[in-house]
C-alpha cells in the first residue's frame, strides 16, 4: 500500500511539475508572439516610412531635373546676352565690330 501510496505522490508531483512547465511554456510563447507582434508593426512603420522617402526621392529627383533645365536654358540666355554685350563694346571702343576687331589681330 505505501508503495501505490508514493507512487501516486510521485505521479502527482511530475504533474504538478509538468503543469507548471506547460504553464511557463505558455507564458514565453505568449510573450514572443507579443514580441512578434511588436517587430511586425515597427517593420510595417518602417515599410511605410521607406515608401514615403522613395516618394520624396522621385519628386526631388525630378525637380532636379527641372531645374537643371532652367539653368540651362540661363546660361544660354547668358551668353546670348554676354555675346551681344561684347559686340556692343567692341563698337562702342573701337568703333568696329568684333568680327573686324579679330580679323585685324590676327
Amino acid at each position: 500500500m505505501d508503495a501505490i501510496k508514493k507512487k501516486m505522490q510521485g505521479m502527482k508531483l511530475e504533474k504538478e511539475n509538468a503543469l507548471e512547465r506547460a504553464a511557463h511554456n505558455e507564458q514565453m510563447a505568449k510573450d514572443a508572439n507579443l514580441r512578434a507582434e511588436k517587430n511586425e508593426e515597427e517593420a510595417r512603420a518602417l515599410q511605410k516610412k521607406i515608401q514615403t522617402i522613395e516618394n520624396e526621392l522621385d519628386q526631388t529627383g525630378e525637380q532636379l531635373t527641372q531645374i537643371n533645365a532652367k539653368l540651362e536654358e540661363k546660361e544660354k540666355a547668358f551668353q546670348t546676352v554676354s555675346t551681344f554685350h561684347l559686340v556692343a563694346y567692341f563698337k562702342i571702343m573701337w568703333g568696329v565690330s568684333s568680327e573686324e576687331f579679330f580679323r585685324s589681330i590676327t
